[in-house]
C-alpha cells in the first residue's frame, strides 16, 4: 500500500521579477501527511531565481526536526526578500522554520508553541539512552536558533521550551506575545499585492487632427479683441438671467 502523501504546501501567485506566495499548511517532514522538505527546498530555490520576494503563509502543527532544519537553512540561503506570515499557528518545528525568514508577521489571534524535541524509543536501555542523547542535542539546536534570532541565551529558551506540568510541556505565544518575546517582528495579516493595471499599446491607426485655419480668426488690426474672463461671466449671467456679481 502506497503512502497517502498529501501535498500541504503550494506555490501560487507567481509574478516574474516581483513576488510569489508559498503556503506551508500541514505537517513538516511527515511522509504520510506533510511537507516533503526535499521537494520543498528544490522548488523554493528554483523560485528564488524568478522573484524578488517570497511570502510564506503558515499554518502548521510542526513535524520532524531534521526536515524543519533543512527547510530553515534553505530559506536562510535565499536571495529573495522573505516574509513569513503566521495565519493559524506555527508550532513546534514550524516555529523555528519561521525564524529563517527576514520578516516575521503573526496574526493577532494566531499562535506559536515551542517545546523540547520529542521521540519514541523501542528497544533496550541503550536504545532509550541513544534517543535521550539525540533529543537533548536537538533541543539545544532549536533553543540556539531562538536565541540567535530573538535574543537571550539557549538556556533561557530551553526553560521556556520546558515550561508547564502537562504531558506536552512548552510555551505558547499568541499574537502580540510572540512579538514581545521577539519570535515575530509585528502583528498583522497578509494581503496579496495587486498586480498593477497595464494598459496595452493600441495598434489602431488614428486620424491626424484637423489643422486650424488661422484665416478664420479676425486679425487684431481689424479691431478684433480676444474675449476676457469678464466677458464670459457677463455672457453666462445674461443667459441665466442673473446679474453678474457687482453689476448694477
Amino acid at each position: 500500500m502506497e503512502p497517502r502523501t498529501r501535498l500541504s504546501w503550494r506555490i501560487e501567485n507567481v509574478r516574474s521579477g516581483a513576488s510569489a506566495d508559498v503556503q506551508i499548511y500541514g505537517g513538516i517532514g511527515d511522509p504520510w501527511d506533510g511537507v516533503d522538505s526535499a521537494t520543498f527546498n528544490s522548488e523554493v530555490r528554483d523560485l528564488d531565481t524568478q522573484v524578488e520576494r517570497i511570502n510564506f503563509l503558515m499554518n502548521s502543527p510542526g513535524g520532524y526536526v531534521n526536515d524543519g532544519l533543512a527547510m530553515y537553512h534553505a530559506i536562510q540561503g535565499l536571495k529573495a526578500d522573505t516574509w513569513g506570515y503566521v495565519e493559524g499557528s506555527a508550532d513546534s518545528a514550524a516555529s523555528f522554520v519561521l525564524q529563517a525568514m527576514k520578516n516575521r508577521v503573526i496574526a493577532k489571534s494566531a499562535s506559536m508553541f515551542i517545546h523540547r524535541a520529542q521521540g519514541i524509543a523501542i528497544g533496550d536501555e541503550d536504545d532509550a539512552f541513544a534517543l535521550y542523547e539525540m533529543l537533548k542535542e536537538n533541543s539545544l539546536t532549536i533553543a540556539t536558533i531562538y536565541a540567535e534570532r530573538a535574543g537571550g541565551t539557549a538556556d533561557e529558551w530551553l526553560e521556556r521550551m520546558s515550561a508547564g506540568n502537562s504531558a506536552m510541556r512548552g510555551t505558547q505565544y499568541r499574537g502580540q506575545q510572540a512579538v514581545d518575546i521577539a519570535l515575530a517582528d509585528e502583528v498583522g495579516i497578509y494581503s496579496r499585492n495587486q498586480i498593477p493595471t497595464r494598459i496595452a499599446a493600441t495598434t489602431e491607426s488614428v486620424e491626424p487632427a484637423d489643422v486650424i485655419d488661422l484665416s478664420l480668426i479676425p486679425p487684431l488690426a481689424n479691431g478684433y479683441k480676444p474675449p476676457l474672463p469678464t466677458d464670459f461671466t457677463r455672457l453666462v449671467a445674461a443667459n441665466l438671467s442673473v446679474a453678474p456679481q457687482g453689476a448694477k
